[in-house]
């Protein structure tokens, strides 16, 4: 998708190494791009209206493509929410590299607040 650049895993990454540092590590799903995500991401650059000026959550973001997406689509405001925090680094600095504004959430919004 030549719109939207992002930092993936590759042999020269370095990701095997961040990996043997953290025994918590766990799967590196958000190194690489979903072919939903992807699909979900070149929808909504080819339909902004669905998104412009409107408050978006991508739940479960990964590398951040969808919330990037819809970002550059001209979304109001874009909330990219996971519970890992390697994804939620990943997406940082693929806003970064894309020149867009988003908010990273760390946290499972699919369990309810303990008060």
């Amino acid at each position: 998708m030549p719109e939207i650049s992002l930092h993936t895993a590759g042999p020269k990454s370095g990701l095997r190494r961040l990996a043997e540092l953290d025994e918590d590590f766990g799967s590196p799903y958000w190194a690489y791009v979903w072919g939903g995500g992807l699909a979900l991401a070149r929808y909504i650059l080819d339909c902004p209206e669905i998104v412009a000026r409107r408050r978006i959550l991508d739940l479960g973001c990964g590398s951040g493509l969808v919330a990037i997406a819809a970002a550059k689509a001209g979304a109001k405001s874009v909330i990219a929410a996971d519970v890992d925090p390697y994804a939620i680094a990943a997406t940082r600095l693929n806003a970064v590299a894309n020149g867009v504004s988003l908010v990273p959430l760390f946290g499972d919004l699919t369990r309810p607040l303990s008060m």
